[in-house]
């Protein structure tokens, strides 16, 4: 008889499921035989009968918490490797700690002496009729627990590629079989067969709850202005290499989208600039969910292909409310553009040339719109420009972010100032760069000091290469203000908090001309964004903030905090008591913003 390796199967990985998270198993055909084409993947979804413990001690007040910021915080499990040497269910050799181990053991090393009876039940349930394919792909020492016993198992969905765990499904084990098959006329030949099992489905995560601000409500008065800005950490990205800390499970999207969504529409801003939204992602996920919750938005992509299958690449994306505002305008700045316009331009060397534009050429790109409001009857519509942009990330290259910037900032002069009118305008994004950087300097002073190191000519692979001009030259002429830095006094100590880095690198600018902000949202303390890890992103961290709305008086000082902007800013959103996820290692901005004219 031919051996289990040498039977096509098919390979299935798959998340760790998470209650509302979209499960989205893939499925590869494998065989030693030739590539076959026409084959299609049919998928089958089950749930366990039984809920499965977290911990085999039944006085375990964890075994059945489902939550994941508990279990992220639980620690190390102890096993018992006797059971594991057996093959027994996780949830029967499984202990959260040393205590319920001790605790338990008394009992638990009774099952040992009834494990191998029951072994020749096991083999005899795997071994019954399948149907014509049933057999192949089946490891003859598959354990009972992960066999497909009708007793075992429930059908919850079948012929759909993607499950959407219900509350019902929490703390159960699925179970997800493919089979490839071949159409044949109005038969199909089945070709191969694969099934993988999960671990119990996880509770649903929750979007942070509110966070408080400082300033003066903008409640009731018009117009106003609300700017959210988040990096979303797009899935390229978010690695168990860059975050070793943080469970492979809730760095996946479908974890993450949920939290990223409801976050951004808790904000209920008038306008919201999103950097490291991937794609395939926008297009899926977080363009339908806007729209539902009335949004309308832009995406520009990074001046680069896709890393892979197609849409996994990154950009800018930018959202407004449809019923407040409309597309007057809309510009994309593509930094490599300029890059190659300017070494064409100034007549370099092939190998100056090279130098120059291997320094500058990154993909970055930013968003210019001109949003028009929809004006009472007899009044003009009111104009804004809006600028979101992602700056290059790697810390060795200061001057290719000056660079950027300085373009970005020419770019919105000649789009903010028109002949005939000057638009506020508001910039937002992440700049990678943090508060003592040349690129902060030359966009809150419109100049750069000539001593600045960022200033010095790079040596690179091909010798020296300066990219920026004389220091004299790097100025622009916008009144550009730091909104957090306008009303707390400083920008916050951190908007990106890692393992490997802790510091501002996100900023809300307005021109002070003709915007005023009134109010800020605070950053999440280090406390509170730490408690289910040790770093950004996590599942999930519980807040302790009060929810009770604080109204100013008209004597209430400039300090004054005001809590859940879901309430007392007048854009009601209830939000539900218990854990909230952090899916980023960003935070998210929020500013309020007055119009002066």
């Amino acid at each position: 008889m031919a051996s289990y390796a040498s039977h096509p199967h098919v390979k299935i990985r798959a998340g760790r499921p998470v209650e509302g998270c979209a499960l989205r198993p893939q499925g590869v055909l494998r065989s030693s035989g030739p590539h076959e084409d026409g084959v299609e993947l049919r998928w089958r979804w089950l749930r366990s009968r039984d809920v499965v413990a977290n911990c085999a001690c039944p006085s375990c007040d964890f075994a059945h918490d489902y939550d994941p910021v508990n279990r992220n915080r639980r620690g190390v499990a102890l096993q018992c490797a006797i059971c594991l040497k057996e093959q027994r269910a996780p949830e029967t050799l499984t202990f959260c700690s040393a205590v319920c181990f001790v605790e338990a053991w008394p009992e638990h090393r009774r099952c040992h002496n009834h494990a191998r009876s029951r072994a020749g039940t096991m083999e005899s349930a795997a071994s019954g009729d399948k149907g014509s394919f049933g057999d192949l792909a089946r490891k003859d020492d598959e354990p009972h627990w992960l066999s497909d016993d009708a007793s075992l198992w429930e059908i919850v969905a079948e012929n759909v590629a993607e499950f959407v765990p219900s509350e019902s499904e929490v703390g159960r084990r699925l179970r997800i079989e493919c089979y490839a098959v071949r159409p044949t006329g109005r038969e199909e030949q089945l070709r191969a067969r694969g099934v993988a099992h999960t671990d119990a489905v996880l509770g649903a995560p929750m979007a942070p709850l509110p966070r408080s601000f400082i300033g003066e409500s903008t409640e009731g008065v018009d117009p106003s202005l609300r700017v959210a800005s988040y990096n979303i950490l797009a899935e390229i990205y978010a690695t168990a290499h860059a975050y070793p800390y943080c469970e492979r499970w809730a760095l996946e999207w479908q974890y993450r989208a949920r939290v990223v969504i409801q976050e951004l529409i808790d904000t209920n801003a008038d306008v919201i600039c999103l950097q490291e939204a991937q794609r395939d992602h926008f297009e899926r996920d977080v363009e339908p969910a806007m729209k539902s919750a009335g949004y309308e938005g832009l995406f520009t992509q990074k001046s680069r292909e896709a890393m892979g299958a197609a849409g996994k690449v990154d950009g800018c994306a930018m959202f407004w409310k449809t019923t407040k505002y409309r597309v007057a305008e809309q510009r994309n700045v593509s930094f490599n553009d300029l890059a190659y316009a300017e070494a064409q331009n100034a007549n370099l060397s092939e190998r100056d040339e090279h130098a120059y534009l291997t320094r500058l050429v990154k993909d970055n790109v930013a968003q210019l719109v001109v949003l028009e409001d929809y004006p009472a009857p007899g009044h003009r519509s009111r104009r804004l420009a809006m600028a979101n942009t992602h700056l290059y990330s790697h810390k060795d290259f200061p001057d290719t972010k000056l660079w950027q910037s300085l373009c970005l900032l020419r770019a919105l002069e000649s789009f903010a100032n028109r002949s005939r009118e000057t638009l506020p305008l508001v910039l937002a994004g992440d700049l990678n760069s943090g508060p003592d950087s040349s690129v902060y300097e030359l966009i809150s002073t419109q100049a750069i000091n000539p001593r600045h190191p960022d200033l010095a000519p790079r040596v690179g692979q091909f010798g020296a290469v300066n990219v920026l001009p004389d220091a004299r030259q790097i100025s622009h002429r916008l009144p550009l203000g730091s909104a957090y830095a306008t009303v707390a006094g400083a920008e916050p100590e951190f908007t990106n908090y890692t393992m490997g880095f802790r510091g501002t690198l996100d900023y809300i600018w307005f021109d002070q001309t003709m915007l005023r902000c009134a109010a800020v949202a605070t950053i999440p303390t280090v406390d509170a964004l730490t408690r289910a890890g040790d770093a950004l992103p996590n599942p999930q961290y519980p807040s302790g903030q009060d929810k009770r709305a604080k109204f100013p008086t008209s004597k209430a000082p400039f300090s004054a905090v005001f809590h859940s902007f879901r309430l007392i800013f007048g854009r009601a959103i209830i939000s539900r008591n218990g854990l909230e996820a952090y899916p980023s290692d960003h935070t998210m901005l929020i500013a309020d913003f007055l119009f002066l004219s």
